[in-house]
């Protein structure tokens, strides 16, 4: 692909995106945020749950100890009932909902793919120059923030970058099934549950627990790994312990292995891990050791480098509260920038590279779902006299001439 995908992303998203043959209003959602289909035979993350609501509903459990719950009771009449909270339940176990085959790296990106466009294409440039929302004003002293960074649409001390596109968020009603279905993938209720006391007194909140875990567990489940080849679960944390100790020789199922950032290069495929709010994680021996009083963690699925421009790219669940596809700075060597190369960049750390090694059979410009954008972009281009896209490079074979894809 000459232009990079990134641009092509970008440029797709920004302007094109309504009008794009494949796209449809979001139900569902306040916005003008198009909804693309999920290519035939991929899974709906929703078809794992149920929703229940009025009598059909669960009572409302709320927590009394470790591992304990009651019910919650109101007065009616003279006497009580239960309190019933609407919300979901996990309906299907198995991993995957439909068989699959070939390599689960390749599947996981063009799950991961899918999942992206379904949200309408979200895009956050993290490589792009610092800028907060809210200016800062030089003062004699020094640098004074006029809002605390920790409040300054940050994470952490890391300022918000360029994010040119936002698409589907956790709020639209569009998605709250396909989150409940990423989080039924980790095998625990635990955050349905919390999330029909939430939306029981504030409707429309939003997930109040991080489903970023959640969304790399549905990945690896719906690309048929089982718990032992990928620890799924709610927090990054104890697939990224797996992966650890599969590294240390201790556990020969687990399909990734950990590695620091010094000792390989990301690619496609791969799961690139960063430090996430207190956490002090910064290397594999730190996860090891547990050398940190918080565990919190995020990695997303990375699903396209590219060394000539610096850059690598990357799908993450709850990134800007939506699945988002992330555009990271590297250096020369494809390794990603830290917080100690450019100011405010993640603080990755880690990289969980698979056992067997070998590369995916293709990245992301080569999913079903890229494929089909393009196809529909080109037409779209031809159909309003526009020049068409630069054709996307097909592996092992040369480009054909734009003109003959740009069919209306």
């Amino acid at each position: 692909m000459r232009s990079g995908l990134w641009s092509f992303a970008i440029a797709l998203s920004l302007t094109l995106l309504c009008a794009t043959a494949g796209a449809q209003q979001a139900p569902g959602s306040s916005r003008g945020i198009p909804a693309f289909p999920r290519p035939p035979g991929f899974p709906d993350p929703a078809w794992r749950v149920t929703y229940s609501s009025g009598e059909d509903a669960p009572p409302m459990m709320v927590r009394v100890g470790p591992n304990a719950f009651e019910p919650l009771y109101r007065r009616a009449g003279n006497g009580y009932t239960p309190v019933r909270a609407s919300g979901y339940r996990i309906g299907i176990t198995s991993c995957p909902s439909r068989p699959v085959s070939g390599d689960p790296r390749t599947r996981m990106i063009d799950l991961a793919a899918a999942e992206w466009a379904y949200f309408g294409l979200p895009v956050l440039d993290l490589a792009a120059e610092p800028s907060a929302i809210v200016p800062r004003v030089s003062q004699p002293d020094g640098v004074v923030d006029i809002i605390a960074p920790d409040r300054n649409a940050s994470i952490g001390s890391r300022v918000l970058r360029q994010a040119p596109r936002l698409g589907l968020m956790e709020s639209d009603d569009a998605v709250s099934g396909t989150i409940a279905g990423y989080w039924a993938a980790t095998g625990s209720e635990e955050a349905m549950r919390v999330q029909s006391i939430v939306n029981f007194g504030w409707d429309g909140a939003g997930w109040a627990m991080p489903w970023s875990a959640a969304f790399i567990s549905w990945l690896a489940c719906e690309a048929g790994l089982s718990t032992s080849q990928f620890a799924r679960s709610g927090g990054h944390i104890d697939y990224v312990r797996a992966a650890v100790r599969a590294r240390d020789g201790q556990d020969g199922s687990q399909l990734f292995l950990a590695y620091d950032l010094g000792e390989a290069t990301p690619a496609a495929g791969d799961l690139l891990c960063t430090a996430r709010a207190d956490s002090t994680f910064a290397s594999i021996a730190d996860v090891r050791n547990g050398n940190s009083d918080s565990n919190a963690l995020h990695c997303d699925l990375v699903v396209k480098t590219d060394l000539d421009r610096r850059r690598l790219f990357a799908i993450g669940g709850n990134v800007n509260q939506a699945v988002t596809l992330s555009i990271i700075a590297t250096d020369a060597k494809g390794r990603p920038l830290t917080d100690r190369d450019i100011v405010g960049a993640h603080r990755w750390f880690a990289v969980l590279k698979p056992r067997s090694g070998g590369k995916v059979a293709h990245d992301l410009d080569g999913t079903p779902t890229v494929q089909t954008l393009y196809r529909d972009y080109a037409r779209y281009a031809a159909s309003r006299r526009a020049p068409p896209p630069i054709p996307l490079q097909a592996r092992g074979k040369k480009s054909k001439p734009a003109a003959k894809d740009a069919t209306p």
